[in-house]
């Protein structure tokens, strides 16, 4: 084990890779794992990656669980960024909270790596600094190393001081450099190529381009000045000094300073194309929204079927009842329409809305009390509203795919593979199509009581027991002739989710509707059908892997 170990690592027993070979099969991935199968308890490979991730390269992911931490880890030590089928693997830990992979802090950018190295004596050099969290080391198509590779740690210091005994150092006959890594936005940010300045919010005060020569003088010399306006009158203006070292300290200085005649700081930034402009902002935007989603993620309640007369302010009224509320807003666009002969434009709801609360625990009780029910004082609408969790663009275009590619959307919790850390987050409790199928479920069980109830118990019992568990076995033959494997898939898994929710284990378990779906989609996740077929009609089978899951979900 790495001497320099994190002790929030402690306890892990799953693996995860994240990028496998397009045509990677189960016995190869099996064959590489070998010296571990008897501490294995599963593994799986999720091929439905492909379809969308926008963080990811769009390759087979696995899922590896072990029976305990100390063989996982010895697994991750020993077969990390070794190859399999001519791909280095990046083995790492599978992290509940998927933000700690894809924070910079600890994360570095190593260049000047020799051709002729391979993937794993990178990692070997590296993982004496400490616990890494992922590791990157770029190949073309080909599998020759591009010279150039990224490593994440776990902890700041690890980073630090691989820093400071590596960069610029001789390693492998070569310099290396390494450095923290920096988004494509602080890239931008720092280049030290730019020599001019962008300036706006220029006061009055400020009459010509003398006055803000006068201004800006100081930080070094000027080889070309301009005050600009635009369509609406606002001036902005482009300064050149003679070095970089000039604009960045002119931008350090005044941005924000407020010049007097004016109760607006000044707005200096280098100055870009506007293309870099863009990439930049829409760079800037995306971490913020994707920290937003984070910290807030599941208080934020999206709300269909609004009152188109009901106002941001009314809206949150109503749902502070029910805790501390963050933001408001109904979603709202510009009518343009005549009044009188002359053309006024008109702000209208757009019939949604959004509520954000400051914690979960607020924006579930909201649910429980308002959904599927009309706002109180307008019960004359006769629309109630439908209220579930917002989810981001992204990820709503990802379960999209998954509920198209996947026939059983009569089962809306089972969503393929719950293993893949990737995985859109299941439909909330109160949500009108999980509560459609909880209903039809208890309706089931409702009319085969009934039925119980009009048989004679003490001459029908064993034909009835006989009669149910013909019933409850899916027919070989007919899975046979079904072509497609999702068709396969879909008639199994009515078989399997009526079995699990009679299981012992889950009513010593209180199972939910939504446990028994994780379990069914997990089962189903396995790409062979007859061994699916096999958990589906052999009760020892079915009870092993339902205790597999169950140990699962306990450890996330």
């Amino acid at each position: 084990m790495n001497p320099i170990t994190n002790q929030n690592q402690l306890g892990k027993s799953i693996l995860f890779i994240s990028e496998l070979p397009d045509n990677i099969l189960d016995t190869e991935l099996e064959e590489f794992f070998s010296d571990f199968k008897d501490n294995i308890l599963m593994i799986q490979i999720d091929r439905n990656a492909k379809i969308y991730d926008p963080f990811n390269a769009r390759k087979p992911k696995a899922t590896i669980i072990f029976k305990d931490h100390d063989k996982a880890n010895e697994a991750r030590n020993s077969l990390n960024m070794k190859r399999l089928k001519g791909k280095a693997l990046n083995i790492m830990w599978h992290e509940k909270d998927n933000s700690i992979r894809y924070n910079n802090t600890a994360n570095i950018f190593i260049k000047g790596i020799p051709p002729e190295i391979k993937p794993r004596e990178v990692f070997e050099l590296f993982n004496k600094y400490g616990e890494i969290i992922s590791i990157k080391v770029c190949e073309d198509e080909d599998g020759n190393l591009l010279g150039y590779g990224y490593i994440n740690y776990y902890s700041i210091d690890s980073a630090e001081n691989a820093i400071k005994d590596l960069n610029k150092k001789n390693v492998w006959g070569c310099v290396l450099e390494v450095e923290h890594f920096q988004k494509k936005n602080e890239r931008l940010q720092s280049n030290l190529g730019n020599n001019s300045i962008y300036i706006k919010n220029i006061p009055d005060s400020i009459k010509d381009e003398n006055d803000l020569k006068n201004l800006f003088k100081k930080f070094g010399e000027i080889t070309w000045s301009k005050i600009f306006s635009d369509n609406n009158g606002r001036r902005f203006a482009i300064i050149v000094f003679i070095t970089t070292e000039n604009a960045l300290k002119a931008k350090e200085e005044m941005n924000d300073k407020k010049i007097e005649g004016s109760d607006t700081g000044l707005y200096v930034d280098l100055l870009q194309k506007k293309s870099e402009r863009k990439r930049f902002l829409t760079t800037k935007i995306g971490d913020i929204n994707n920290k937003l989603n984070q910290e807030f993620k599941n208080c934020n309640l999206y709300i269909k079927n609004l009152p188109y007369d009901l106002t941001d302010e009314k809206l949150k009224e109503i749902f502070e009842k029910y805790g501390e509320i963050k933001s408001v807003k109904i979603s709202k666009f510009l009518l343009v329409t005549k009044v009188k002969d002359e053309y006024k434009e008109i702000e209208q709801s757009r019939g949604f809305g959004y509520v954000c609360y400051t914690n979960p625990e607020s924006a579930a009780k909201a649910i429980e009390n308002l959904n599927e029910k009309c706002l109180p004082g307008y019960e004359d609408s006769k629309r109630p509203i439908i209220i579930s969790l917002f989810m981001p663009k992204y990820e709503r275009k990802q379960f999209l795919n998954k509920l198209q590619s996947n026939p059983m959307s009569r089962f809306p919790l089972i969503m393929g593979n719950p293993f893949n850390n990737t995985m859109p987050p299941m439909i909330p409790y109160n949500n009108v199509t999980y509560q459609r199928h909880a209903r039809h479920i208890n309706n089931k069980k409702q009319q085969n009581k009934k039925q119980q109830n009009n048989v004679n118990v003490n001459e029908n019992v064993n034909n009835n027991t006989t009669t149910n568990n013909k019933e409850e076995q899916p027919d070989l033959k007919y899975l046979e002739s079904i072509e497609n494997i999702e068709n396969k898939k879909e008639y199994l898994g009515e078989f399997l989710f009526k079995k699990i929710e009679q299981h012992p284990l889950a009513h010593e378990k209180n199972f939910t509707i939504d446990i028994i779906g994780r379990i069914t989609g997990m089962i189903l996740g396995i790409q062979d059908i007859k061994e699916i077929y096999e958990i589906t009609v052999n009760y020892e089978n079915l009870t092993s892997r339902i205790n597999e899951a169950i140990a699962l979900l306990e450890s996330q």
